[in-house]
């Protein structure tokens, strides 16, 4: 492959209402996940294994989160050079506003100018919220041995999956691995028990999404690249790749909880971290976890840079948490800086950076109704 020969188109757009308070200063990309990663870096170590060069992140708000954890790009080999690097478009959002007020240049002079530095022969569009390992080389090879326009990815996945995600895309696809229809999973036909979510992830010619693009300023039509290609997919011939690694869509804070929860099963473990790919994110560097005498830990997985003095079972604690005597954690999140105090006991609960729990505090949530506590609180009663 030579180099260049993909550009990467990042949309880091998703409608993050449901996993608030969690993304009240950070995009569904930048959540943190098994207890020394963001959610980023999925995307980013995919794009790294393939040797892209050049990436486009598209941000709907403020990307400060994104670009503190990212900076040069230089972990995943994506330091700013001729015609590569990482580049960066935040504030999404209010340049549709003012696009449609006469008040900035077009909606996708961002999504032209990025194409064309690039200088890419192809170009792979991915979403944040699907969490996956996927192999884009394969899914070049694969594209390159269809006759179709654009190749969508796909995840065959229980019927149940979609329980409380009736609206997501489902793809129909024909003998030849040929997309049929792409429909909502709540209009999917009553007896299929499996169904092919759409992992909102393409790949196509760089000429071909241009072509889109324009087509796009022709018929007045602004979305996102991903929302793009899904409007003017029925025009056009798609094949179809299926992916069949570990998948979690982050859409709503129990999925997001969940997903971190299966880290702790090895076998989904080791299909998400240890398959072809490994998975590439910032390296912090840190003393060990320190567990004291009397500590107990139980189906547990901790960063470094922790003391752990109390109980902790069937939990995930990131970096520089701090857990005291006789406190006890079943079933948590607790994120980098965090502090319990001496008798505190916790259940269910996801707690963001920096939080302190004051002792003898008890926070008990369910599976079905977790406590969730934003970065930088006190929690004394």
């Amino acid at each position: 492959m030579k180099m260049n020969s993909i550009c990467a188109i990042l949309n880091l757009t998703e409608d993050e209402t449901a996993l608030k308070p969690l993304t009240h200063v950070r995009p569904i990309a930048s959540l943190p996940f098994a207890s020394r990663y963001r959610l980023i870096d999925f995307n980013l170590s995919s794009i790294s294994h393939a040797e892209i060069k050049s990436v486009g992140m598209f941000i709907a708000g403020s990307g400060r989160s994104i670009y503190d954890h990212i900076r040069s790009g230089s972990t995943w080999d994506l330091e700013s050079g001729l015609a590569g690097g990482i580049f960066t478009y935040s504030q999404q959002m209010l340049k549709a506003v003012q696009e449609k007020n006469g008040d900035a240049p077009d909606f996708y002079q961002n999504h032209k100018e990025f194409i064309e530095r690039s200088k890419g022969e192809y170009v792979v569009v991915m979403g944040s919220k699907i969490l996956a390992n996927v192999d884009i080389k394969a899914v070049m090879q694969h594209h390159l041995a269809k006759e179709g326009d654009i190749t969508v990815l796909y995840k065959t996945v229980p019927k149940t999956f979609f329980k409380e995600r009736p609206q997501e895309k489902v793809l129909l696809i024909d003998r030849d691995e040929y997309l049929l229809h792409l429909i909502n999973a709540e209009d999917t036909a009553a007896e299929l028990d499996r169904l092919a979510l759409d992992m909102n992830m393409y790949f196509m010619r760089v000429d071909k999404m241009l072509e889109l693009i324009q087509r796009a300023e022709l018929e007045d039509v602004q979305l996102d690249a991903d929302k793009l290609i899904e409007h003017y997919l029925p025009e056009y011939q798609i094949s179809t790749y299926e992916y069949t690694g570990y998948l979690a869509d982050i859409d709503s804070i129990p999925a997001y909880f969940n997903a971190n929860m299966e880290m702790l099963e090895k076998n989904k473990f080791s299909a998400l971290f240890h398959g072809s790919q490994n998975v590439i994110t910032k390296v912090k560097n840190g003393a060990p976890t320190y567990y004291a005498k009397g500590a107990h830990v139980k189906n547990a997985q901790f960063a470094t840079g922790c003391v752990i003095e109390g109980t902790v079972e069937n939990s995930l604690i990131f970096r520089k948490v701090n857990i005291a005597k006789d406190a006890e954690v079943h079933n948590c999140m607790i994120m980098q800086g965090s502090k319990i105090g001496e008798g505190a006991i916790l259940e269910y609960c996801i707690l963001d950076k920096n939080v302190t729990v004051g002792p003898g505090v008890t926070l008990k949530g369910t599976k079905d109704n977790l406590v969730v506590i934003e970065k930088n609180r006190t929690i004394t009663v």
